[in-house]
């Protein structure tokens, strides 16, 4: 859980800087208009204050996502690792295909693979062609996923390539939701294409 701390800490560090700047200013405009006199003092207290407020900001949100992460990940039996606090989380890989396999043939079959997990469930279709599939997963801690499948055929082989993020907003970090449905579905979609290339 530690390392993810760390990670996740590194993440909100951007936000615990505007948060820093904005305190600073704000505590430092007040102290100077008291006392207009001692502006090098209030600008000195301003930084502080923001300093203390940034600090304070970056712990409470790593401390709460990491608590969010360990459940969603728990939840699918995955150990909590530093890789689940990247937002989108994404993998790419390579499977041998007989001679003639589509691209459609594999993503349908990713996506009668995916249908048949007990968990985690896939709600919505949002998109299935030639290649391409997504769906949403969730919530997981309050936390709607998305997951897109992209599958490519070369001479003899496809190239997978997964990516999981929040439905609908950008977030920083969000609680291990996306690595957690990546990670809980990779194996389910190795193992449909591998049976599905019939090599």
């Amino acid at each position: 859980m530690f390392s993810y701390w760390l990670a996740a800490l590194r993440r909100s560090a951007p936000a615990a800087v505007v948060v820093m700047l904005l305190v600073s200013v704000l505590a430092a405009g007040v102290l100077i208009s008291e006392d207009p006199s001692n502006w090098a003092g209030a600008l000195l207290q301003g930084v502080g204050a923001g300093v203390g407020w940034g600090a304070v900001f970056a712990g409470v949100a790593s401390t709460s996502n990491s608590f969010h992460a360990v459940r969603n990940t728990a939840r699918h039996g995955l150990p909590l690792d530093a890789r689940a606090a990247t937002v989108p989380s994404t993998r790419r890989f390579a499977v041998p295909v007989a001679p003639g396999t589509t691209a459609y043939e594999l993503t349908d079959a990713v996506l009668h693979a995916l249908k048949g997990v007990p968990a985690p469930r896939p709600g919505e279709v949002t998109e299935f062609t030639h290649g391409r599939l997504a769906l949403t997963y969730g919530p997981l801690g309050g936390i709607e996923v998305a997951l897109r499948v992209t599958v490519t055929t070369d001479a003899g082989s496809a190239t997978v390539a997964m990516e999981a993020r929040p439905v609908g907003r950008r977030k920083k970090l969000d609680g291990g939701a996306s690595w957690s449905v990546l990670a809980a579905v990779e194996a389910v979609v190795r193992e449909a294409l591998s049976e599905e290339a019939g090599v």
